[in-house]
């Protein structure tokens, strides 16, 4: 277990310095909405290993949701599980595996899995729940112009909590150099279209008609381990929110 441990370990860094580009980082956040109740550095280890994975699963979980005890669903036999950190911090060093529902066979017990669907007609309904949650719009005449509001709002109200470990992570980055306001404003910038994108990947809509490459052109200056996590984990976080 300590040799997977530390193949798992090389394989995170790997993957910190390969999404660390605007085109790798939009990959990841179509592979992250899809396991959005996950911590980022799940994430990116589930992207690293199976970024088609739609829901993600350990096989049995005592105090949580599991493919057996939850969803009466058994794991395919020769099945590969997803390798993860057991904790953020890594303090115990162990892992734990997830499984994709793809890897996974009913039961006769079987319950259905809520892989939920954005459908239009509940377009209307959901701009006024992102109202109500984040705040008023500055513009909601379209559901993806409503996104980009409520991930402005959401960034606005919550980045405040992600900006000091950033800082403190700066040096040995190429954010090095730069001021705390040049820091916290591109921070803001780069949170914010990747929570809008994730969301608006999550619900199926095409992110090439709202985004371009230039809107992710900062992650090459989130180059190090600490400085990328404090991105990811703001990221994260807070398009949890969103899609919950």
């Amino acid at each position: 277990m300590a040799r997977k441990y530390d193949l798992i370990t090389e394989l995170y860094s790997r993957t910190v310095n390969a999404v660390a580009s605007s085109q790798n980082w939009e990959a990841f956040l179509r592979s992250a909405c899809r396991n959005f109740k996950l911590r980022f550095d799940e994430q990116l280890l589930v992207f690293a290993q199976r970024p088609d994975a739609t829901a993600v699963l350990e096989i049995n979980k005592e105090n949580g949701a599991g493919w057996n005890n939850t969803f009466g669903r058994w794991v395919n036999r020769g099945a590969k599980g997803i390798a993860v950190f057991e904790d953020a911090d890594r303090s115990r060093q162990r892992l734990i595996h997830y499984f994709d529902i793809s890897d996974t066979h009913p039961s006769r017990f079987a319950k259905p899995v809520p892989i939920w669907q954005m459908q239009p007609e509940y377009e209307q309904e959901v701009i006024e729940t992102l109202e109500n949650t984040f705040g008023s719009l500055e513009d909601k005449e379209t559901l993806a112009s409503a996104i980009m509001s409520a991930a402005a709002n959401a960034v606005e109200d919550n980045l405040p909590d992600y900006v000091d470990d950033l800082l403190y992570a700066a040096e040995s980055s190429f954010l090095e150099e730069l001021s705390e306001d040049m820091i916290t404003a591109m921070y803001r910038k780069t949170v914010r279209n990747s929570v809008a994108f994730m969301m608006v990947s999550r619900l199926d809509m095409d992110t090439s008609l709202y985004f371009e490459r230039e809107d992710f052109e900062d992650v090459v200056n989130f180059n190090t381990p600490d400085t990328l996590n404090a991105l990811g984990f703001a990221t994260s976080d807070i398009a949890e929110m969103g899609l919950s």
